[in-house]
This record gives structure tokens, sequence and C-alpha cells, in this order.
């Protein structure tokens, strides 16, 4: 069951999707040939096709802030809608277990969080190698960033976990909005408003939290005055996973708990 579920999410989402992001690649490609003229000009001639082309640049990073911000308040709305909305009266009175439909959600969300990441950088380093000038200079950025944190000493198990950890770290921040979410219908009166005094005040205690734990750090001398660049790379995604993993439990079983127990469609 929690296949289908994922295949129906699948399809109720690729269409929009899959637009958004065909446009991130669409002002790439106009994108790099704006970078080309500017290569040929030499970036030295105010001329009129020069500030086109910058403009032209400026709507390609516009287009991508929209794409990934819109990807977000879309699955947001998906979520709202299809749980507490209209449809979420079909998708309560299925025989379909409340664990599957939250995981399901997080699941297909996730998905495309990262095909919108993965897409962006692939189209931010496609329009940087087309210019030989901006692309020297970002590995000469690279070089001296790696140098600085002492990355060549960080094994392939730091960069594995770290992976891991941002994947947990990305399922606590779906969850947290549907937490939100969930919590806010527990309002007979002005769900949404809830919902967002809820994430606010989530919020405040998440930056409290994290404000205690590094001064607990500083105080201890267990980071950065005491480590190196590198020895604290190696250790952040501990913290990090296991912010996550406490983080995703937290929200999922408050949105469970009101999903099953305290579900209010009115």
């Amino acid at each position: 069951m929690l296949g289908k579920l994922m295949k129906y999410e699948w399809k109720a989402t690729w269409k929009l999707l899959v637009s958004a992001n065909a446009l991130t690649w669409l002002m790439t490609i106009i994108a790099w040939f704006m970078v080309k003229i500017l290569d040929r000009t030499g970036y030295s001639d105010f001329e009129m096709m020069d500030f086109m082309a910058v403009m032209v640049l400026l709507t390609y990073v516009l287009s991508m802030f929209a794409v990934s911000v819109g990807t977000g308040i879309y699955l947001i709305y998906r979520f709202y809608t299809s749980t507490y909305g209209d449809q979420g009266y079909l998708l309560h009175t299925l025989p379909v277990d409340t664990h599957h439909i939250i995981i399901a959600k997080l699941l297909v969300s996730a998905a495309w969080e990262l095909i919108n990441i993965v897409s962006i950088y692939l189209s931010v380093i496609f329009l940087f190698a087309s210019s030989s000038e901006i692309f020297d200079s970002m590995m000469r950025g690279m070089k001296d960033a790696i140098k600085y944190m002492g990355a060549e000493k960080i094994t392939a198990f730091t960069v594995i976990m770290t992976l891991v950890a941002f994947l947990f770290s990305m399922f606590a921040k779906l969850l947290k909005v549907g937490a939100c979410i969930s919590l806010g219908q527990l309002s007979s009166n002005h769900k949404l408003m809830l919902s967002f005094a809820w994430y606010i005040a989530i919020y405040v205690v998440e930056q409290i939290i994290q404000g205690m734990y590094f001064a607990i750090q500083i105080a201890f001398h267990k980071r950065l005055s005491y480590m190196d660049h590198a020895s604290y790379f190696d250790h952040q995604w501990e913290t990090v996973l296991i912010g996550g993993i406490i983080s995703c439990v937290v929200f999922y079983l408050l949105t469970w708990y009101v999903m099953s127990r305290k579900l209010n469609l009115d």
C-alpha cells in the first residue's frame, strides 16, 4: 500500500514540478548564451548587448530562487489540501494506515527537494564551466576552501555520514512543516494561522536549544578554539545527524498523533 500511495503522490505532483525544473534549465541555456556574449566582449564595453546579458543572468538567478521557494510552497500546499483539505475526506476513508500516509508524502516530498537541489547545482556548474574566467576563479576558490578546512584529511566515511546527516536534516524540516500543519488542525477556527504560529514557536525553541548547545561547546573548549578545521568538520556531522533523528521522531509522532487520534476535517 505504501508503494501505491507514493505512486499516486508522484502522479499528483510531477507535472508542475517537472515544469518548474524545466524552467530552470531553459534559463540556464539562455544564460549560457549570454555568458558567451560577455566572454566575447571581454566584460569591458558597456553596450546594450552587455546590459541585456546582465539582465538575463539576473533573471536566471531569480528564476532559480523562485523555483526553489515555489517547490517548497507547493509541497506544503499539497500536504495541507491532500490530508486536511477537501481531498482529505477521501484519503482518510481509504483502508490505509496513517504511518503509510505520512511516510509516502515524506519520501515523495524529499525526492522532489533532492531533484530540485541537484538540478540547481548542475545548472550552476554548467553555467560556470561555460566561462573559462569564471570557472578558473571558482576552482581557485574551491581549492583555497579545501586547503583552509584541511579537507584532504577528511575520510570517505565522514563524507558519507555527512550526506546521511543532511538527509535526516531535510526529513526533519519536512516533518516539522507537517507537524505544524497538523497541530494547527486542533483549532476549530484560524487553522492556518495557528499552524504558522506553531512553526514560529518551534523555530524559536530550536534556536534556543542550538544556542545552548554551542554555548556548552565553547564553555568546555571542545570545538573551534581547540580543534583544527578538519577535525571540526569531521565531527560536525554527528551533531547534525543526532539532531535530525530526534527532530524526525518528535515531528513524526506529533503528525501521526493528530492525524490518527485528533483528526478534524470540519
